[in-house]
């Protein structure tokens, strides 16, 4: 009976999570939409939940399955006898309980700081605290090595990109502007759809390369018939480059869902799994489902404080400078997800608000220089992002040595 109501306080900690999770990172793919005017607040946010959902239920399962045994093996733990059921779910409850304290605290102050890297730090203060030898070292020392690459990768794309866009939109013909944006389609529709059948469609990979590779030119197809029909000139290029904007806030939002929702859910794959006796990959969709709609909700309440911040207040963004620096945040993220599943079986948990800020940081520098960069911002931002791995650690281990005193 303990048990039970354990995991289901957790459970009501991990939606919880969810709603932080929304709160904090509904920024991450909206603020270049928002901050260069191209979609309104409560638009953007809608596409934001749509989409995040969309990327949490059907490639979430390559991230929640790091953070469920990736980072700490809980599951071998459980099958050894090395951890308790007690033990486990209360790990659970703790991880989850700890990281929506930081993220709150950090929401509140109205600093973007990484749920992500929250919910990493949390584990590992369970970790060390209840079995240090469950620690995956090696898969610690990847997220370590993403923490500085997603930035400093997400800015140089963002710069690369507003150079080569810019040239494009600001000098190219319409024939180029046509191609350029049948490219990014096709790009898109082709890597997300790889993705999606690798987790449902048990087939080879050369079939699943085939199908999408069809399904994303027919794609591109309808995209560029539809941009034909419109009458050409300046009007048409800023609309055009507006779409390119939207069409990067829903795949930034889709790979921020594939990513993140993990945060939420991963620490509660295996309790429930050894509560429910379902499968693992039924668990996963299960929790992603739930994970969604609290998503949802945070960034329709607290979602704009954050947005706030981060569209308007670190660097002023033109619809150029947001579709540059949004399409290299989608990319950064959604690669850090995918490519490493595909060679390995899990995706790495990168930070989608580091990866975010990096790239604004970056089409601001490329466009402005040093001078268009609001240092104060960015210096606050800074040294809660150093801070959040190791006070989210010490708040698990304290949340789980006072709890374990009473419950265990």
């Amino acid at each position: 009976m303990i048990v039970w109501l354990v995991y289901l306080v957790g459970m009501i900690l991990s939606c919880a999570m969810a709603w932080a999770l929304g709160a904090n990172d509904a920024s991450n793919p909206t603020e270049c939409a928002v901050g260069a005017g191209v979609i309104s607040l409560r638009k953007a946010i809608t596409l934001f939940a749509i989409f995040a959902a969309l990327g949490g239920i059907l490639i979430g399962p390559f991230v929640i399955k790091t953070f469920d045994r990736g980072l700490v093996d809980r599951k071998t733990g459980f099958e050894t006898g090395l951890l308790n059921k007690e033990t486990l779910i209360l790990g659970s409850l703790t991880s989850a309980l700890a990281t929506i304290i930081w993220v709150a605290v950090s929401t509140w102050l109205g600093m973007p700081v990484s749920t992500t890297h929250s919910a990493i730090g949390s584990i590992l203060g369970f970790g060390l605290i209840a079995c240090p030898s469950l620690i995956g070292w090696g898969k610690l020392k990847l997220v370590a090595v993403s923490i500085v690459l997603s930035p400093v990768l997400s800015a140089l794309l963002a710069a690369f990109f507003f150079y080569v866009m810019r040239h494009i939109f600001l000098r190219g013909s319409n024939k180029k502007i046509l191609l350029t944006t049948a490219a990014i389609v096709f790009f898109i529709f082709l890597t997300t759809s790889i993705s999606i059948f690798q987790i449902f469609w048990k087939g080879k990979i050369s079939e699943i390369v085939f199908v999408s590779t069809i399904a994303s030119v027919l794609g591109s197809l309808i995209i560029v018939g539809l941009m034909k029909r419109k009458k050409s000139g300046k009007d048409w290029r800023e609309g055009s480059l507006a779409f390119l904007l939207i069409l990067s806030l829903s795949f930034s939002a889709f790979a921020f869902g594939a990513n993140d929702l993990a945060n939420a859910t991963g620490v509660f794959v295996t309790p429930t799994e050894i509560l429910t006796g379902k499968p693992t990959l039924t668990t996963m969709l299960i929790l992603a489902i739930l994970g969604s709609i609290f998503i949802a909700l945070g960034g329709f309440t607290w979602g704009p404080k954050v947005i706030a911040t981060a569209a308007y207040r670190i660097t002023k963004l033109d619809p150029l400078m947001g579709f540059s620096a949004e399409l290299s945040n989608a990319l950064c993220v959604f690669l850090f997800t995918t490519v490493p599943a595909w060679l390995t079986g899990f995706g790495i948990p990168i930070s989608t608000t580091h990866s975010s800020i990096g790239s604004i940081i970056g089409v601001g520098l490329a466009a402005g220089g040093f001078g268009s960069i609001h240092r104060g911002t960015t210096g606050k931002i800074l040294a809660f992002w150093a801070l959040t791995i190791p006070c989210a650690a010490f708040i698990s281990m304290g949340i789980f040595r006072l709890l374990s005193w009473v419950i265990i």
